[in-house]
Order: C-alpha cells, then sequence, then structure tokens
C-alpha cells in the first residue's frame, strides 16, 4: 500500500510540472504576441525608446523559444525560426535607434509573418 501511495504522489507532482510547462508556454506565447503587437504600434508611433523596450523583451523572450525548441528535439524548423525572429528583434532596434521607421515597420512585418509561419507548424489549438 505503501509503494501505490509514493506512486501516485509522483505522478501527481509529474502531472503538475508537466501542466505548469504547458502553461508557461501558452503565458510566454501570449506575451510575445502583445509585445510584438504594442512593438509595431510604438514604431508606427516612431516611439523609440518604447519600441527598443519591445524589441529587447522580444528578443530574449525569442531565446527562450528557442532553447524550448532545442530542448524538445525534432524541431529543426522551429529553432531555426525562433532565431529567425531574435534577429528580427536584433535588427528592428538598431533601425530604430537610427530612427529608420518605414525599414522597422517592414521588419516587423517580417517578424510577424514569421511567427505566424511557426504557429502553422507548432501551435497547440
Amino acid at each position: 500500500m505503501r509503494k501505490l501511495i509514493v506512486l501516485v504522489y509522483f505522478s501527481m507532482i509529474f502531472s503538475t510540472a508537466v501542466f505548469a510547462e504547458e502553461e508557461m508556454e501558452d503565458d510566454l506565447m501570449q506575451n510575445i504576441e502583445d509585445v510584438n503587437k504594442s512593438l509595431a504600434s510604438n514604431i508606427a508611433l516612431q516611439r523609440v525608446n518604447p519600441s527598443l523596450e519591445d524589441a529587447k523583451q522580444l528578443s530574449s523572450m525569442f531565446e527562450v523559444v528557442e532553447a524550448h525548441f532545442i530542448k524538445k528535439g525534432d524541431a529543426e524548423n522551429a529553432v531555426d525560426l525562433s532565431k529567425k525572429s531574435k534577429q528580427l528583434s536584433v535588427d528592428i532596434a538598431k533601425l530604430v535607434t537610427e530612427k529608420n521607421f518605414d525599414t522597422a515597420t517592414n521588419l516587423a512585418t517580417d517578424l510577424s509573418r514569421t511567427c505566424k509561419s511557426c504557429h502553422t507548424f507548432y501551435k497547440k489549438e
């Protein structure tokens, strides 16, 4: 009986950890979507500092996404898209610093498309 209780206990802990990881992923993806929308808006309004903060946050979040897909394995395309998204975020920050808002807008659109292409293959509905 004692073994059964221990087994049930560890099963509950493991299930909770898996659920928490999935929930965190959803929260992270929602945060990325929210910050991406904020970035597009701030670029359109030519707000340098808020755009830079958004781009910095996105770059950091895409590092987490990249690490997740590396750990997950069998997701080379997602890793590549995460790297591309991270680089686009860095490039957008550079363009915003130079006040090149037109090109930054184009890259922000590319960033949104890159996110969408990854969701086509990996997003859980």
